[in-house]
């Protein structure tokens, strides 16, 4: 009597089926772009700074300094809304049949998703170009509320790993 009790409570512990629903990314940890937002910033209110208008004129080709970090900084500015607009408003729609619809600003995307035999979430896109790209993202967390994944993207020589947190979204 207790065991198809046991047999249903533990179903619905199961990933595939905890991750079902819509997710909206709340916080993306990515060490690699937070330091190029941080040295990017730097160089912004730094250059040109310490030069005299011939050193600015011989190796920026200009003398108004002043200008050129404010546009750099409105540029800056612009990169880093459009990053944290990404960030909050990016939705992970896991449906039963196992579509995944990505609502990112100005864009939706489609792939299909499971849980292999590792634990890991696998996510396969196909691009415009018909071509299928699979990426295994780790569950570090998932809860009925919360959840966060491991991405991690290896490009040649270099790993690339953002940790993204989402909150179920309300119905």
């Amino acid at each position: 009597m207790f065991l198809p009790l046991l047999s249903v409570a533990a179903c619905k512990d199961l990933p595939e089926k905890q991750i079902l629903g819509k997710w909206r990314s709340v916080k993306v940890e990515n060490a690699g772009r937070d330091e190029f937002f941080r040295l990017s910033k730097a160089l912004i209110d730094t250059i040109g700074v310490g030069h005299t208008d011939e050193e600015n004129m011989a190796i920026y080709g200009l003398t108004n300094m002043d200008s050129v970090r404010m546009a750099m900084r409105a540029e800056y500015d612009s990169a880093y809304a459009a990053q944290v607009a990404i960030e909050t408003n990016s939705i992970f729609h896991f449906k039963a049949d196992s579509v995944v619809v990505f609502s990112f600003p100005g864009r939706n995307e489609t792939g299909r998703w499971y849980i292999d035999d590792k634990g890991e979430l696998v996510i396969e896109e196909v691009n415009a170009d018909d071509v299928v790209k699979k990426m295994a993202v780790a569950i570090r967390t998932l809860t009925p509320t919360e959840m966060k994944l491991t991405f991690t993207e290896e490009t040649g020589m270099r790993s690339d790993t953002s940790v993204v947190t989402f909150e179920r979204e309300k119905k």
